[in-house]
C-alpha cells in the first residue's frame, strides 16, 4: 500500500480551509489526519470567533498570571482538562468577531461590572494569544491597546504584520492620544508591521503629525488606512507622500452613508493630494471611497493619473464626481498605461458619462477591472459600453449593476459578450434583467 506523505495531505486539506464542517469531519478519521487538519482548521477562525464555545476553550488555555486578571470578578475556572492541542498557537488572524464572542460569553447577570469585566477578559485573552500564538499575523484591537500589559506584549511581538485599531467614536481626546502614542512606540520598535488600519479613528493635527513623523523613520510599513482627514492633515499627508519610498497602499475612507455617528465632509483640499500623486513613485493602491470629492477634485485626480506611472488600483466610489469628473477621468484613461483597476461606482455619471467611459475603453489597453455600479447609465450608456467591449481586448471584469439598463441595454451587452468571451459582466438591478 502506497503511503501518502503528510505534505500531500496538507495540500489536499488546505483546499478546504474555508469548509470548516468538512475539515472537522476529516479530523475525526484518525490521529494522523487530525494532527494535519487542526492547524488548518484553527488558522483563520473568522466568524466562528463569535461562538462563545471558542471563547470558553480560550479561557481554558490561560496560565496562572492571565487568570489572575479575572480573579477580582470571581470568574470560576472549571477543572476541565486542558485541550489536547494548544489551538491558539495556530491562529493567524484575530478580527472584530473575537470581541463579539467575548460579549456573548459574558454572564448577563453582571450588569453592574460588565464593562470592567469585559475589558479584563479581553486583556487576559489577548495576552494569552500574544504569548501562545507562533503564527499570529493579523490583529484587531480596540481601546484595550492602552492597557500596559497589552502594550508590553505587543512591543515584544515579532510575528504580527497587520494591526487594525478601532476606537469608539465618543472616546476622549486624551485617551485617543494615549492610544496613538502607544501605537507610535510599537511602530518605532517593531520591524515586522507592514499594515496599519486606523480607518475608524478621526485623527487631529497632533495625532497626524506624530504618526507621520514615525512613518518617516519607518522603512517597513507599506499599507496605511485612515478615516476622514481635514485640510491641515491632508497637507501633512501629501508632503509625506512626496517623500515616501515604502508606502504602496493608502486608504482614506470617508463617511459611509451616515453609518458613522459623526458627519464630516470628505477631503477638504483634495488637490494637494492629487499633486502629491504626480510626484510619488511608490504608491500602487489608493482608496478614496466616500469622500464627497465632487467634479473639480475628480478633475485634479484625473490630471494626476496622466502623470503618475505607478498607481495600479484606484477606488473613487461614491464621490459625487458627476459628468464633469467622470469625463476628466475617462480622458485620463486614454493616456494612463499602468492603472489596471478603477472603481467609479455611485458617482452619478449618467448616460453621457457612460458614453465617454466607453470611448476611453476603446483606446485604453491597461484596465482590467472596472466598476460603474449605480451610475444611472440607462440603456444608451449600456449600448455605448457594449460597442466598446467589441473593441477592447484587455478588460476582464465590468460591474454594471443597478444602472437601469433596460432589456434593450442588456440584450446589446449580451451580444457583445458573444464576441468578447474573456470578460465577466455583472448586471443586476431592481428590474431583474439578469446577465452575469
Amino acid at each position: 500500500m502506497i503511503t501518502i506523505p503528510n505534505e500531500c495531505y496538507y495540500i489536499i486539506f488546505n483546499n478546504f480551509r474555508r469548509d470548516y464542517k468538512s475539515l472537522f469531519s476529516c479530523a475525526l478519521v484518525n490521529r494522523q489526519w487530525c494532527r494535519i487538519i487542526i492547524p488548518i482548521l484553527w488558522s483563520e477562525p473568522g466568524q466562528n470567533l463569535k461562538d462563545q464555545r471558542l471563547i470558553r476553550t480560550f479561557i481554558l488555555m490561560l496560565n496562572a498570571e492571565e487568570q489572575t486578571l479575572l480573579i477580582p470578578f470571581k470568574i470560576t475556572f472549571l477543572r476541565h482538562p486542558k485541550p489536547l492541542f494548544e489551538y491558539t498557537r495556530y491562529i493567524i488572524s484575530i478580527n472584530s468577531h473575537f470581541y463579539i464572542g467575548i460579549k456573548n460569553w459574558l454572564p448577563y447577570n453582571r450588569h453592574e461590572i460588565r464593562s470592567e469585566l469585559e475589558n479584563a477578559v479581553k486583556c487576559s485573552l489577548i495576552k494569552m494569544l500574544l504569548r501562545t500564538s507562533k503564527c499570529l499575523k493579523y490583529l484587531y484591537l480596540d481601546e484595550i491597546i492602552c492597557n500596559p500589559l497589552i502594550f508590553e506584549n505587543l512591543y515584544k511581538n515579532s510575528t504580527i504584520i497587520s494591526i487594525d485599531l478601532c476606537l469608539t467614536y465618543n472616546i476622549s481626546n486624551n485617551f485617543k492620544s494615549k492610544a496613538i502614542d502607544g501605537l507610535i512606540k510599537i511602530l518605532n520598535k517593531n520591524s515586522t508591521l507592514t499594515s496599519l488600519n486606523l480607518r475608524s479613528i478621526l485623527l487631529g493635527t497632533k495625532e497626524m503629525k506624530v504618526l507621520l513623523e514615525a512613518l518617516y523613520k519607518n522603512s517597513v510599513l507599506n499599507s496605511l488606512g485612515l478615516c476622514y482627514i481635514g485640510k491641515e492633515e491632508e497637507k501633512m499627508l501629501a508632503k509625506f507622500l512626496c517623500k515616501s519610498t515604502t508606502l504602496t497602499s493608502l486608504s482614506i475612507h470617508g463617511n459611509n452613508r451616515g453609518l458613522l455617528l459623526y458627519s464630516y465632509p470628505g477631503l477638504e483640499g483634495g488637490k494637494v493630494l492629487a499633486d502629491a500623486l504626480c510626484k510619488n513613485n511608490t504608491l500602487k493602491k489608493l482608496n478614496l471611497q466616500y469622500n464627497k470629492l465632487g467634479p473639480e477634485l475628480g478633475k485634479a485626480l484625473a490630471n494626476a493619473l496622466c502623470n503618475n506611472t505607478t498607481l495600479t488600483s484606484l477606488n473613487l466610489g461614491s464621490n459625487n464626481l458627476g459628468l464633469g469628473g467622470g469625463t476628466a477621468l475617462a480622458d485620463s484613461l486614454c493616456k494612463n498605461t499602468t492603472l489596471t483597476s478603477l472603481d467609479l461606482s455611485g458617482n452619478y455619471l449618467g448616460s453621457e458619462g457612460g458614453k465617454v467611459v466607453a470611448d476611453a475603453l476603446c483606446e485604453n489597453s491597461a484596465l482590467k477591472d472596472l466598476s460603474l455600479h449605480y451610475n444611472f447609465l440607462g440603456s444608451e450608456g449600456g449600448k455605448a459600453l457594449a460597442n466598446a467591449l467589441c473593441m477592447n481586448t484587455t478588460l476582464i471584469s465590468l460591474n454594471l449593476s443597478d444602472n437601469d439598463l433596460g432589456s434593450e441595454g442588456v440584450n446589446v451587452l449580451a451580444d457583445a459578450l458573444a464576441l468578447n468571451i474573456a470578460i465577466l459582466i455583472a448586471i443586476k438591478d431592481d428590474r431583474n434583467y439578469g446577465l452575469t
